[in-house]
């Protein structure tokens, strides 16, 4: 899915995002590790395996390969699809009964918590700036990270996520959005806020 998706019908709203943390990624910076990289390896995982079980029992040919590319892109598609999936945050708002359910589902379960309508205190927006908290431990990465003739982008600099979240007159916020774009927490902010705001249809 996109970095979010809004339907508003009648009087239900449902929001989902992949994007809802805001907190520093690992050491090893999104542009190398990611899920498509892991979908890469354990396809070619799954390749390699089966050159070896088929190794000495059959004659290779250029058609062998061309399946093994195939069979590789299928896998790649697969695992990405159905095993290194993003996690999805899921609000449901229903004015008509005066519920809201936020879920979040991953491969492995799905987690939901109920409220009623009347415990949200105000859709809530907030700008997080995190900076490195060891700068010297920076320094050193980079310089082994130059010596082996490597960069990596946005290591070591200061991340700054714009969010989005539901607070409660209990006193407790849920965070449901997070963006590098304020663009984004600023629409995302406004749909919620006027749906809630409007009256009953």
């Amino acid at each position: 899915m996109s970095n979010y998706r809004v339907d508003i019908k009648d009087n239900t709203l449902v929001f989902e995002t992949s994007s809802f943390r805001a907190e520093r990624g690992s050491i090893l910076h999104s542009g190398i590790y990611n899920r498509e990289l892991a979908a890469s390896l354990a396809a070619g995982a799954c390749i390699t395996l089966a050159g070896f079980f088929f190794a000495g029992r059959i004659k290779i040919s250029a058609g062998y390969f061309f399946a093994a590319l195939v069979l590789f892109v299928l896998l790649f598609l697969a695992f990405r699809t159905y095993v290194f999936r993003d996690s999805v945050l899921r609000l449901a708002i229903d004015k008509e009964t005066g519920n809201m359910a936020i879920s979040m589902k991953n491969i492995f379960a799905e987690n939901k918590v109920s409220f009623s309508l009347g415990e949200l205190d105000a859709v809530r927006q907030d700008h997080v700036a995190l900076s490195p908290e060891n700068p010297d431990g920076v320094k050193v990465v980079e310089k082994i990270a130059l010596q082996h003739g490597t960069v990596i982008p946005g290591f070591g600099k200061t991340v700054e996520f714009y969010t989005v979240e539901l607070g409660f007159k209990s006193g407790k916020r849920l965070l449901i959005f997070s963006s590098r774009e304020p663009a984004k927490a600023d629409a995302i902010a406004e749909k919620l806020k006027n749906f809630i705001d409007s009256e009953e249809r």
